[in-house]
């Protein structure tokens, strides 16, 4: 260690001195470890490197936030981007990008106060490179961007009850002529000033700070969608604590640790790489390997393999694996495509001697099977067509599906696009437990499974906490063990 090499240079020449002057004793004692002051040990931290890699079940293809539907690409983002709220362990609303909100009497206004030292990562999108300051003007342009034809709906179902922000989304959605429309903001929206912007609701709303803890309104500059050549999709600018690197040849993510970050909230980790998987298979064989630290939401085939059904290790695992089972789960809905044109007689009549039993998946299985009738007569297809999804989850339980239901008569097939056609006759729809007390999925489904998240990661990592929020890592907490600079693989 540096210090040690110090402290030698220094005691030697005092300790001969000792002897020239005839010391009481002719044993000369060299300390090569001295105690480390907190100032050594904090020197040592800020010069050590620390990594980690994480296990991903679902494949990350944009870094949009309007894009992220998936929780995996939600985790990604929450590293990169912020939003005016965050959540906190138990799911409570908690100042992000905010520092203070004013809530009227009649809970109809929030004015929210921006921290003006939060600076946007360094990027060419800016002049010099340099990242500047958020404005309230940002928060403004993000969410009206929500409401734009070009973009999917799903942020802008959480502003809705923003004054004029429906019919500013309706006419952004069916006036295809821009000449033609008469809206050119949301008037709900204000911005006071550069760190302050407020918010006129039509109804007082309960949710609306968690609402926009959402993923989905994370803050970004307008430059990185007007001045990026690569597109926000693929050259993402916030202003968390991470900034997005590269995604290398084999298709892994790699983040670094952002400069411009606040330094009393730093986290200790450097860089983070995610590799996503199709194969849990293959996951599960990397992390025993320890070229994966940390899978944030395992899959069925992994909990099968490594969890008792009250979510803690098996024994063969105690000893080198460590579990943390949220209060948040996926919920993966399953209904039947009323626009097919295709007979489902036969179909309806299998599924109804479904039982909850049948399921080999873990989670809180809810089957709707009343309205399905036994049609002895029914004649059966060769194939059945889905819409293709490639949440892992929903993708497991349809293979199961396919085995209880289908084999050995007939067969259930993906199709080639995510929407439902007249050509498909079940689809899937993903939700989440922060999203669906005021964000409901549809409850004509006749399946639905809500699988916990469970977390699986090994000894060199700690302080991962459990939490009601689906997409969190908090990674602020962790802590690397035998991190050095040499590290990095």
């Amino acid at each position: 260690m540096i210090y040690s090499h110090k402290l030698l240079f220094i005691l030697l020449p005092f300790a001969i001195l000792l002897h020239a002057c005839g010391s009481a004793s002719d044993t000369i004692t060299v300390v090569q470890d001295a105690p480390r002051t907190e100032r050594a040990q904090e020197a040592e931290e800020e010069t050590a490197f620390y990594e980690i890699t994480l296990g991903l079940i679902d494949p990350v293809t944009n870094f949009d936030p309007l894009f992220a539907r998936n929780l995996s690409t939600q985790r990604i983002l929450s590293l990169i981007y912020e939003g005016l709220y965050s959540l906190d362990n138990n799911g409570e609303p908690v100042p992000a990008l905010a520092t203070d909100v004013e809530i009227s009497d009649d809970e109809r206004t929030y004015t929210f106060t921006i921290n003006r030292d939060r600076l946007f990562q360094d990027s060419q999108i800016f002049t010099a490179g340099v990242g500047r300051r958020i404005h309230a003007s940002d928060v403004k342009w993000a969410f009206e961007r929500t409401a734009r034809l070009s973009v999917p709906p799903r942020a802008a179902e959480l502003l809705m009850n923003i004054r004029g922000f429906e019919n500013y989304f309706l006419e952004q959605r069916n006036v295809y002529d821009i000449d033609n429309r008469v809206l050119n903001e949301v008037r709900g929206i204000q911005v006071v000033d550069a760190q302050t912007v407020r918010f006129h609701l039509n109804e007082p709303d309960d949710d609306f700070l968690k609402k926009l803890a959402s993923p989905n309104l994370f803050i970004y500059p307008r430059e990185a969608v007007n001045n990026n050549p690569a597109g926000i999709k693929n050259r993402p600018v916030g202003t968390g604590p991470y900034t997005f690197n590269q995604v290398d040849s084999e298709g892994r993510i790699i983040l670094v640790r952002n400069s411009n970050y606040d330094d009393s909230s730093m986290p200790a980790v450097n860089r983070i790489t995610a590799i996503s998987f199709s194969s849990e298979s293959d996951m599960f064989q990397q992390f025993a390997r320890g070229d994966i630290d940390w899978i944030p939401e395992t899959g069925p085939d992994i909990s099968f393999q490594a969890f008792t059904e009250e979510y803690e290790l098996q024994t063969a695992y105690r000893d080198s694996y460590n579990v943390a089972a949220n209060d948040a789960y996926r919920i993966n809905a399953f209904y039947l495509n009323n626009r097919s044109t295709v007979d489902q007689r036969w179909l309806r009549s299998r599924l109804a001697l479904l039982t909850a039993e049948d399921f080999r998946s873990r989670g809180n299985i809810q089957l709707n099977l009343d309205r399905f009738e036994i049609d002895e007569e029914a004649e059966r297809r060769e194939e059945y067509f889905l819409s293709f999804t490639d949440d892992l989850i929903a993708k497991t339980i349809l293979t199961e599906l396919h085995s209880l239901v289908f084999q050995p008569e007939s067969s259930l097939v993906f199709f080639d696009i995510r929407v439902p056609t007249r050509q498909t006759s079940i689809f899937s729809s993903t939700s989440t437990s922060y999203r669906q007390p005021f964000d409901p999925l549809p409850a004509d489904y006749w399946l639905r499974i809500d699988t916990k998240i469970v977390s699986l990661y090994n000894d060199r990592i700690s302080g991962i906490e459990s939490t009601m929020v689906p997409w969190a890592l908090n990674i602020q907490n962790i802590r690397v063990q035998n991190g050095d600079i040499s590290s990095a693989r």
